[in-house]
């Protein structure tokens, strides 16, 4: 499948599961966050964080909003990346 199968589109930013899940990666490893670390400040299960940041699982949406308030984000915040 290329990239461009795998982009979605959706309220106006276009993005797939691999940008979402290095991005994530790349924001905890900036905070010096293990997987660990995060999953628990998220709520959400260690595998569910390690399988989004590999991108090989779409994240719902409310468990990506549990990891974005896990790195002490705003949504909007971390959706301007893919604006």
């Amino acid at each position: 499948m290329s990239r461009s199968e795998r982009v979605k589109e959706e309220f106006g930013l276009k993005y797939d599961a691999k940008d979402i899940g290095a991005y994530i990666h790349k924001l905890r490893i900036a905070q010096k966050m293990s997987q660990y670390q995060l999953a628990r400040c998220s709520g959400i299960g260690e595998s569910v964080l390690m399988h989004t940041e590999k991108g090989s699982r779409e994240p719902r949406l409310n468990t990506l909003l549990k990891i974005i308030d896990g790195l002490d984000m705003l949504p909007a915040e971390f959706w301007a990346e893919f604006n």
